[in-house]
């Protein structure tokens, strides 16, 4: 059924249903009287002392009136539910109806349907048609089968309205039963309303003696605080004396104080000005010292320069002593290099074995003077261990390190006498080996000797630079590393010296070398990559004579990381038995490794080696020397080059050519120091590069000038940028077939194609150097070689120039051909054939005799269709042709090339125009019209205008002249016309070449119709910014009709003529007034802004002009306009200057106080036509008239400061006053008296000061007012006069009504907020003008405090007369398209659940934006208990309770309704939920949960009552709910009321005990 207020179920299971719900979802009429039985007797019942209450039971029987209460409370709802249910029946009898009505229609429809099928039927028939009949026949068995099915649904319809009909019957039947209680019941609540009335006025009456009594308590209050104030600010008075006097005293110490701080100061900046000055003497000497380093330098690179020139001279001396002798130098240096290095590396080798062999004697023979001292002196055998671990450390540690440490060590040591003393009788035992070193030290002091001798350059600093601190600090750093490692070779060298030491005999035979053998015999883990795992497995094999064993003691201390040993001890092993160990290596860094898995044996220690490489990239050719032979001049050679990669690496490659110049030596030395094998970069022959012609192009790479000494390796080169890489092409006779870089994969190889294609006779040589990516990767050279024979025919003007030729003339040259042959040769001269038609040779063939020359002629006649012909020689943009020609000759593989060259140009004269128009010209005035004659051709013409008529006059020279190439003239021709009519004429120009150029020409003589009073005006001198005024007439003077006239006024003129169009009858005048209003232009301001800011850069002046202060002071007084690059005098253009900015004011204000005098002549045309019927008159050409103007402008007297002739008061709001300033100053010299024109009375602006005399250089400001009241737009005009001159100032403004939008509607509630604490919401008002707006919040709470008003929309304020609400702010503005938070803060002070207020948002011009509802709810306790139906409604007084009461609290109550309906036979459970929840304060508070436990709950669930949880706690800031759930029990009566009641007991900060009421009641439904 639609219940409109669920008693029994939650929302969340049933919803109220609508009343035009389905029939199977409504509900029956045994829903509503299933609350009968909750009152008793109801017929009767209600005149019975049930229900009367009096007024003297109010404390006696308060829960007597509670429950007759709550009963009536029942019945109302009762009775409104049966006032639904009528209506819903009511509706539902509506619809039935309509649902009928529109079944009968659809019935009638199917029926004329059915006829109209059974007509067609029958006319098929007839027509004998069976298909048709068929599908009518169909249609109708489908429409009778409908018709069917409609008249069961009819009688179902009809069925359901009866229905309805007796429901609606019974509903009314059962509404006239209870009209006796429904009056009763009206006339209780009528009671209960008196009732009320009166405890109204009685609670009224206690609230007035209360305020009384709370009067009379503040008055008293306040006689006490004034009490205190006066006590208060007697002690203040003293306070203030006592301190007034240690002022004085303490003013004197201060005083003091700071004179002697003044004197420190002072000495302080004394001797801080002697340290700057010795600053500025140490920079100034640093200053010298390094202008003498510079000068050192620059004589050390200058020695350095010579030196290098000199080893070159002598390689190029070298090269041509071998080129003379005819050895190939190229091969013969390489050779000699390789031997150098060779040599090199020989001496080093040797040097290296014998300091080896040096060293391992001295080993050999310490070691054995010191066993002897250790058989002699026992004493000596404590530091046996620390001098064998020094003299091991001595053995592997290079010489000077070691010598270092041992003077450090010797120096620091307090035994250092007996040490020194000792190792004097040792001294020669290690004398081999000290002359060793000091052989090797000398020449190391000898190197640097030579060094110091030929360094110039001197240290600034000596400490820095002595070579002793060097060496300690080298030495230092060297101890430091060698220290740290000394402890890791210790384990090593001892396990070294011990199996050196093991020697075991075996039954008289001696076992020499380890005890185990491995295969393989090193472990080699190869081309290994990070990350991956190598495993290796080794066989040890005993190849002692005894039976051994094998343990793994550990593997070296750099392996550790890398390589780990999977290896089981196989016990004791008989000789010749093995075993089998796995190594398993994991690199971590790409590094190569080397290293020993260390075993121990019976007999011994040993070890196996490892070692671990890389993947590495090494890369090699077949060979370093191509040599291609000897070859003809023209022909091409080609060979290769194979590179191969060794490596598992692969490597990128990029072909260079080595850089021109010999190689220097200190190059050389560099690289075969650092890295053996290195690249040795070989030149090229200056000789053969330079002789290489430019015609002929080869590509090759060029890296640029490669510098002797170079500091970046090839790597570097090949890992640069590719943009700082510059790939050119350049001609050579060598060329490598693309591509120049690439790829090369692991154990791949690549062919380099080298090409050889001699262009010049000689010898060609060129080196190739290949660069690789890889870092480990050497540069390899390739030398290139060849030898070239020139050919024995060739033309001694390879480029013949033609120079510049015209189109269709003949032009000739002769080409001279020479042999060296020494017979005779046949030549034959080409011409390509799209040249055939415009070029030839003659003769075509001849023969050249021997070592002679031979003379063919050229001739050349280009026509018109030359660029059709050859397009690819013949460029038509520049005119450039470039033709190629061969003499081809016998026997030679490369013919005889030659190029012709010619520019063609034409010979055309041009004119702008084709035809000429004059246009209709008066009879009595002549006509100018100028025409552009150009020069097409590259070639300067001579012209001249011939045959010209008498009424027409050529200028300037009478029409004869020269025009230079691509030169243009202007020809100016003026028509005087004799008659009116039409004039034709042609004027004819010919060039010297004897060339005509036609130019057409048309004119038409015409007599006006109108006339001008004046054709010239002349204007008076007007001042800028002001205007002069001329009148004038025109005048029909032919009566054959009305004439109408426009004048064509110049855009950018100074000049405005009204009306500049009108209509004339025959015979009449029309007035015309020209304006003349003359302003300086924008480009000369801007022109002149940018001049002062220039000067003003330059010159820095200190002072500026009074007119640039006052603009200043203008703009900032509230100006929009602000220059465009934010400070003035720094603009770089005139484009980047703003009108209005800062320079642009100064530099017009400066124009016009400058200005002297202006003369600009005008002509305007005046179109005349006849009236049309069409839309825009037609106007008459041949009858336009002509007006003269001459205007001269002067200085002006008045100048508006704030250059703004239209003053914009922007957007103003509705009922706000806006006041702007105009500054006015007088530029002339002489006083003026100013007067203004009146503004519009009733309108918004207003002048507020009054207009007066003002002199020379001074200023008037105006005060402009706006006050609008309407919202709209305004403009009016305020026109300030002098004597001189006129100013027009425009006002515009708009008012526009403010908007203001708040983001909540209807009310804001704080729920449960703890009391003397707060929370806080926030609203949002949104300005959706263009404007800034002005609001204020207010709170009826406070206006009421203030006015007495009414309390309806007021609920309990706090008691400490404070509103419990307050907004902040309280008021501002809001911009445009921003908005504003308002933030309310709700603050009890006492427990209420009704605390209510309403706050009103209003404007500037009392508008209000919105109003809000303020509610608010508080607890005294930190818990609540919420949910339940209500059961008062009684609203609670503005004066707490507990002033007029006893003090006596009721019991806390609550009440929850179930219903629960019956369907398919069986119950279902009503649930209904209360609410346990925790406040959070902000306070500290004993408990910080809630807890919770049901009582009584047997009796209840005895009832058929569930209550879930029974008992529980809630978190602070958290609710938590409780299920409670009623299921009838079997064979409860329908319609039945089952009542219970249980105790909640909540505890917190206090203990509360709810008693919760439980009423159910079943409901059968019928419709199931």
């Amino acid at each position: 059924m639609a219940n409109s207020a669920d008693l029994s179920t939650p929302a969340t299971e049933h919803e109220p249903h609508s009343i035009g719900s389905h029939r199977e979802e409504e509900g029956t009429l045994d829903d509503i009287f299933r609350f009968e039985e909750d009152f008793p007797d109801w017929s009767t019942g209600f005149g019975s002392s049930d229900w009367e209450m009096s007024d003297g039971e109010d404390d006696t029987c308060g829960e007597t009136q509670y429950i007759d209460k709550k009963r009536m409370f029942k019945l109302k709802t009762f009775l409104a539910q049966l006032d639904t249910f009528y209506q819903q029946k009511k509706l539902n009898l509506l619809q039935a109806r309509e649902e009928l009505k529109a079944f009968d229609l659809h019935v009638t429809e199917l029926e004329k349907n059915r006829e109209q099928i059974e007509l067609d039927i029958e006319r098929e028939k007839q027509a004998e048609n069976s298909v048709a009949v068929l599908r009518l026949g169909a249609q109708h068995k489908r429409v009778c089968a409908e018709l069917q099915v409609e008249e069961d649904l009819g009688d179902h319809l009809a069925m359901i309205l009866k229905e309805h009909e007796l429901e609606l019957c019974q509903v009314e039947v059962d509404l006239g039963h209870f009209l006796a209680l429904r009056q009763e019941l009206e006339l209780e609540e009528k009671n209960v309303q008196s009732q009320d009335k009166k405890k109204q006025k009685l609670r009224l009456q206690r609230e007035k003696s209360v305020i009384k009594q709370r009067r009379h308590k503040a008055q008293h209050d306040k006689i006490e605080r004034d009490a205190v104030l006066q006590e208060q600010a007697e002690v203040v008075r003293k306070q203030q004396e006592q301190a007034l006097a240690g002022h004085l005293k303490a003013a004197v110490f201060l005083k003091q104080t700071l004179q002697r701080m003044k004197q420190k100061e002072a000495e302080a900046n004394e001797r801080r000005k002697e340290l700057v000055k010795k600053r500025q003497a140490a920079v100034m000497t640093l200053k010298a010292s390094f202008a003498a380093s510079q000068e050192t330098m620059c004589a050390r690179k200058l020695q350095q320069k010579a030196y290098e020139q000199k080893q070159r001279e002598q390689e190029q001396q070298l090269k041509e002593s071998l080129e003379a002798r005819g050895l190939n130098s190229t091969e013969h240096i390489h050779r000699l290099r390789v031997q150098e290095r060779r040599r090199k590396k020989n001496a080093e080798f040797e040097d290296t074995r014998r300091v080896g062999q040096m060293e391992i004697v001295a080993k050999l023979l310490s070691e054995r003077n010191v066993k002897e001292r250790r058989r002699k002196s026992p004493v000596l055998t404590l530091s046996h261990e620390k001098t064998r671990d020094e003299k091991l450390l001595q053995n592997i540690l290079p010489p000077s390190a070691h010598t270092g440490r041992e003077e450090k060590h010797v120096m620091s040591s307090p035994r250092a006498s007996r040490v020194r003393s000792y190792g004097d009788s040792n001294s020669d035992v290690s004398s081999s080996s000290d002359s060793a070193e000091l052989a090797l030290g000398e020449s190391v002091e000898m190197q640097d000797e030579d060094r110091r001798e030929t360094s110039l350059a001197q240290p600034e600093f000596t400490g820095l630079w002595e070579h002793k601190h060097k060496d300690d600090m080298a030495t230092s750093d060297e101890n430091i590393h060698l220290e740290t490692s000394y402890t890791t070779m210790k384990t090593d060298m001892n396990k070294g010296l011990l199996s050196k030491e093991a020697k075991k005999t075996i039954k008289g035979r001696e076992s020499k070398g380890p005890p185990f053998i491995s295969k393989p015999e090193i472990i080699l883990f190869k081309d290994c990559d990070v990350g991956k795992v190598y495993k290796k497995k080794v066989t040890l094999t005993n190849v002692t004579y005894m039976t051994n064993y094998c343990k793994l003691t550990g593997v070296s201390q750099n392996l550790k990381d890398h390589v780990s040993v999977s290896f089981e001890p196989p016990g004791p092993m008989s000789a010749g038995m093995a075993c089998e160990l796995e190594a398993i290596f994991r690199p971590l860094l790409d590094v190569d490794l080397d290293g020993v898995i260390h075993f121990q044996s019976a007999t011994g220690p040993f070890s196996v080696a490892v070692k671990c490489s890389r993947k590495k990239c090494e890369m090699v050719v077949d060979h370093c020397l191509v040599d291609f032979g000897t070859h003809v001049v023209g022909q091409t050679v080609s060979r290769g080059v194979t590179m191969t990669n060794r490596g598992a690496l692969g490597t990128r490659y990029t072909l260079t050519p080595v850089s021109t110049g010999p190689l220097q030596q200190t190059f050389t030395s560099s690289l075969d120091s650092g890295k053996s094998g290195s690249l040795e970069m070989a030149s090229l022959n200056a000789e053969n590069t330079a002789e290489i012609p430019s015609g002929i192009e080869k590509t090759r790479i060029d890296l640029g000038p490669v510098s002797p000494v170079s500091s970046h390796s090839p790597d570097e080169v090949l890992t640069a940028d590719p943009g700082s890489v510059d790939i050119k092409v350049e001609p050579t006779e060598f060329s490598i077939e693309e591509p120049y870089e690439g790829d090369v994969g692991p154990f791949m190889s690549v062919r380099i194609p080298i090409i050889f294609t001699p262009t010049i006779p000689g010898e060609a040589k060129l080196d190739f150097q290949i660069l690789f990516s890889q870092p480990g990767c050497e540069p390899i050279v390739v030398s290139v070689c060849g030898v070239a024979e020139s050919a024995p025919v060739w033309v001694t003007k390879p480029n013949i120039d033609l120079k510049i030729c015209m189109y269709d003339r003949l032009y000739q040259d002769s080409i001279e051909v020479q042999s060296r042959a020494s017979s005779a040769l046949r030549l034959t001269f080409k011409v390509c054939k799209e040249m055939r038609n415009h070029m030839s040779i003659l003769p075509k063939t001849g023969f050249i005799q021997s070592k002679s020359s031979f003379s063919a002629q050229l001739k050349f006649l280009p026509r018109q269709s030359l660029f059709a012909d050859a397009e690819s020689f013949f460029n038509k943009d520049t005119g450039v042709l470039e033709v190629p020609l061969t003499v081809q000759v016998p026997d030679q593989v490369k013919p005889v090339l030659f190029t012709a060259h010619a520019v063609v140009t034409g010979s055309d004269l041009r004119f702008d125009r084709t035809a000429l128009d004059f246009g209709h010209c008066s009879v009595h005035e002549s006509t100018r019209t100028s025409v552009r004659l150009t020069n097409c051709s590259l070639l300067p013409q001579e012209f001249g205008f011939v045959g010209i008529p008498k009424f027409i006059d050529v200028q300037p020279n009478d029409g004869f002249g020269t025009l230079l190439p691509s030169q243009s003239m202007d020809i100016h021709l003026i028509f005087s016309a004799s008659k009116a009519g039409e004039h034709n004429f042609t004027l004819t120009c010919k060039t010297s070449i004897n060339r005509d150029f036609v130019l057409s020409c048309h004119a038409t003589g015409v007599q006006p119709s109108l006339k001008l009073s004046d054709s010239l005006v002349e204007f008076g001198g007007t001042a800028l910014g002001d205007r002069s005024t001329a009148v004038l007439y025109v005048e029909n003077r032919i009566g054959a009709g009305p004439r109408l006239f426009s004048f064509c006024v110049p855009e950018d003129s100074d000049v405005s003529i009204t009306p500049s169009s009108g209509r004339i009858l025959p015979g009449q005048k029309c007035l015309i007034q020209v304006t003349f209003s003359p302003t300086l232009s924008e480009d000369v301001i801007k022109a002149e802004a940018l001049r002062r800011t220039i000067d003003c850069q330059h010159t820095q002046p200190d002072t500026k002009s009074r007119m640039e202060t006052q603009l200043r002071l203008v703009k900032d007084q509230g100006s929009k306009v602000t220059p465009a690059n934010g400070s003035p005098f720094l603009s770089p253009s005139p484009a980047d200057l703003q009108t209005g900015s800062f320079e642009y004011l100064s530099a017009k204000a400066s124009l016009l106080r400058s200005f002297t005098e202006r003369r600009v002549r005008h002509v305007i045309s005046c179109f005349t036509s006849t009236p049309d019927t069409s839309d825009e008159p037609r106007h008459s050409p041949h009858e336009t008239l002509y007006l003269e103007l001459h205007c001269p402008a002067v200085r002006p007297a008045l100048l508006l400061v704030s250059d703004r002739h239209t003053l914009h008061f922007s957007q103003v709001a509705v009922g706000q006053k806006v006041l702007k300033k105009v500054i006015i100053q007088n530029i002339s010299s002489e006083f003026v008296k100013l007067t203004s024109s009146l503004l519009d009375v009733n309108g918004p602006f207003s002048v507020l000061n009054a207009m007066r005399s003002i002199g020379p250089e001074d200023t008037h400001t105006l005060l402009i007012a706006f006050a609008p009241s309407v919202a709209k737009k305004y403009y009016e005009t305020l026109e300030v006069s002098c004597r001189q001159m006129t100013l027009e100032i425009s006002l515009c403004a708009e008012a526009v009504r403010p908007i203001l939008s708040c983001s909540h509607e209807g009310h804001i509630h704080f729920d449960y907020v703890p009391v003397n604490e707060s929370a806080s919401q926030v609203f949002r008002l949104q300005n959706a003008s263009a404007l800034d707006v002005r609001f204020s919040v207010m709170l009826e709470s406070e206006s009421i405090l203030s006015a007495m008003d009414s309390t309806a929309h007021l609920g309990p304020q706090n008691h400490s007369g404070l509103s419990v609400f307050s907004v902040c702010p309280s008021g501002g503005a809001v911009p445009p398209a921003a908005a504003a938070d308002i933030t309310v803060t709700f603050h009890p002070d006492h427990q209420s659940l009704h605390y209510r207020d309403r706050l009103r948002v209003q404007l500037i011009n009392q508008q209000t934006v919105c109003v809000l509802e303020l509610r608010g709810s508080s607890c005294s306790d930190n818990m609540f208990v919420c949910g339940g139906d209500p059961v008062d409604a009684g609203s609670e007084a503005l004066i707490p309770s507990h002033i007029y009461t006893s003090g006596h609290q009721d019991g806390r109550s609550l009440l929850l309704t179930f219903l629960s309906e019956y369907h398919e036979g069986r119950a279902v459970a009503a649930t209904r939920k209360l609410h346990v929840g925790c406040v959070l304060g902000s306070k500290p508070a004993t408990k910080k949960t809630v807890e919770f436990l049901w009582e009584n709950l047997s009796a209840v669930e005895q009832q058929g009552f569930r209550v879930t949880p029974a008992q529980g706690s809630v978190e602070a800031g958290h609710r938590r709910p409780i299920t409670l759930t009623w299921v009838p029990s079997t064979g409860l009566a329908p319609n039945a009321v089952v009542e219970a009641c249980a105790l909640l007991t909540v505890r917190g900060d206090e203990t509360a005990v709810y008693r919760v009421y439980l009423m159910a009641h079943t409901h059968t439904n019928t419709d199931t």
